[in-house]
């Protein structure tokens, strides 16, 4: 063991404090067990960097869109874009006290906490600055961190971390990556009259959703004056008299310059594992360069050893993430330990209109020999995206013909996210076609609208 000032003994360590720790730690303390939390910056990505902020100014910059939208029904208009300046002040209202009040919550439970970077010195001890903590338990749930791209220039990229701590925005932007955040942050930019580039490798972005809806959605991003450059590598960022300037590598091997007054990182996240010194006690990662578990969560080197959330690198997500710590913390406390289950996990994109999916693709299904029966259709001509003046709208369905099982649905509309939590519910309860359409829901809602996304029973 590496000699530190101070030694510590508990029974459990939690690494991080996101959703995924904070869920762990705060039911073992209610168990009676002694607990150490350890992170670097108190309250997890998701709260502070990622899906709160960002669903904070989504939610200000869609009814933005939708507002111009019904500019053509008699809403006024708009002759100025959302202010970024006060959209950042209204986000700070729930970030900024996040990290002094999640250790309050902590100490309030008797969970004490440690801010630094834990490092192992071996399979039960830790260290953090001049501090050794040995625990008989030790949980990782230490979140993402941006993917490095590995070209010059690099540093110059602002990260989509730093993004949600930005509280003005240049008037040029370009968006490195072509995934959820790229889509995301561009229509929350535009709205906010930054003129965006987009600059995704892939010819066909965001991969696992239908291509069908994929290029409607990429339509409604152009629509909002975001340009779309598909199949475009980013080689190189120099440093320029007035900003930046980028090297790409087009598909058809031509190489191509664009200058940009701010570049942003949003080409993937992976797990935030690389400091935690894992090789000292020889944990394996898997083929998502997350640290690989077994259906318990426990990692395959050390039983006393847990992994979750995006520190796995499997979903990111951070429902799964609240998931995995109830079972993460059954199994810390029960005997008898219970497995992970992953059915009906719903996806999405915060654009505007979103793109949500649940269930496996159509190339899955196809791969899989799974018999199954596909309903697509515009969803422009429906009643409520016709209300709100969306033109961008789609929907694509499975189901198993011969059970009448719903197997999945990809679905490009206003209301999009909660329609996908509602089909979501129906594949986990494993609920058929006939039984979805049989709900008495609300009329006219989005829900209502999605009982006919399946044909006729």
């Amino acid at each position: 063991m590496a000699k530190g000032k101070l030694k510590m003994k508990t029974e459990v360590l939690v690494i991080g404090s996101g959703p995924a720790g904070s869920s762990v730690a705060n039911r073992c303390a209610k168990a009676g067990k002694k607990v150490v939390v350890v992170d670097r910056l108190f309250g997890g990505t998701c709260a502070l960097r990622g899906c709160t902020p960002k669903k904070v100014m989504e939610s200000i910059t869609s009814k933005y869109w939708e507002a111009k939208a019904m500019e053509k029904a008699g809403f006024p208009i708009l002759n100025q874009p959302v202010d970024f300046h006060q959209l950042a002040a209204h986000r700070s209202k729930f970030t900024a006290l996040v990290p002094g009040q999640t250790k309050r919550n902590f100490k309030e439970k008797n969970i004490e906490v440690v801010t630094g970077i834990a490092t192992f010195q071996d399979e039960h001890t830790v260290q953090v600055g001049d501090t050794n903590i040995q625990a008989a338990t030790i949980v990782l749930a230490t979140g993402a961190r941006p993917r490095s791209l590995n070209i010059p220039g690099e540093e110059y990229l602002i990260t989509n971390d730093a993004f949600f701590s930005l509280d003005q925005i240049p008037e040029k932007i370009a968006i490195v990556g072509g995934g959820y955040i790229a889509f995301e942050l561009s229509h929350i930019l535009a709205a906010c009259g930054a003129k965006v580039t987009i600059f995704s490798n892939a010819e066909t972005p965001l991969a696992i959703f239908e291509t069908e809806l994929v290029t409607d959605l990429i339509q409604a991003t152009l629509a909002k004056g975001v340009e779309v450059k598909l199949g475009y590598q980013v080689e190189a960022i120099e440093k320029s008299q007035t900003g930046y300037s980028l090297t790409c590598l087009k598909n058809d091997d031509q190489h191509f310059s664009f200058s940009a007054d701010s570049v942003l990182h949003a080409a993937g996240r992976i797990p935030n594992i690389d400091q935690l010194n894992i090789s000292t006690i020889g944990l394996s990662l898997n083929e998502r360069d997350g640290i690989e578990v077994n259906k318990f969560l426990q990692t395959k080197t050390y039983p006393h050893i847990f992994a979750l959330g995006d520190a796995t690198g499997y979903f990111p997500f951070t429902e799964i993430a609240s998931y995995e710590a109830t079972v993460v913390a059954h199994n810390i406390l029960e005997k008898r330990r219970k497995s992970v289950r992953y059915e009906g996990i719903p996806y999405g994109v915060f654009t505007y209109p979103k793109l949500a999916k649940v269930g496996p693709s159509e190339a899955k299904l196809k791969a899989n020999k799974q018999s199954y029966e596909v309903k697509t259709e515009r969803l422009s001509n429906a009643f409520l995206e016709r209300a709100h003046l969306n033109t961008f709208a789609r929907y694509k369905t499975f189901i198993d013909p011969k059970t009448d099982k719903i197997l999945g649905a990809n679905i490009l509309a206003t209301h999009a996210d909660e329609i996908i939590n509602l089909i979501s519910f129906a594949i986990q309860n494993g609920m058929t076609n006939s039984d979805f359409r049989s709900l008495l829901l609300l009329y006219p809602t989005a829900g209502h609208q999605a009982k006919f996304f399946f044909g006729a029973t």
